[in-house]
């Protein structure tokens, strides 16, 4: 039985449209990372430390614009993020988990 190949890249883009990826792995702040997407490889520097599973910019977001995970919008940028910050609660106002009123 073979063993299973390393995987070659650190974050994963779902989407030809995304503007984050997923981190494959923790990362480290200042680190270069590479960003799989669409079949290649991608260089990008994280910027602050991103956990395992959470959300990485991959280009600055303006605050108020869309931000599209999986093709699709999920939130919005409640502040400006810069490219390669950590996308998650503290700023992304999700379009998904809305309480009921």
């Amino acid at each position: 039985m073979k063993a299973a190949a390393a995987i070659a890249w650190d974050a994963l883009v779902l989407h030809p449209d995304d503007d984050v990826a997923v981190a494959l792995r923790d990362l480290s702040d200042g680190a270069t990372v590479v960003v799989r997407r669409q079949g290649a490889n991608e260089h990008l520097q994280v910027t602050q430390a991103i956990p395992l599973g959470h959300k990485l910019a991959l280009h600055p977001l303006a605050a108020g614009a869309p931000v599209r995970k999986y093709g699709e919008a999920i939130g919005v940028a409640t502040v400006d993020i810069p490219g390669g910050s950590h996308v998650h609660v503290h700023n992304l106002a999700s379009r998904r988990a809305r309480p009921a009123r």
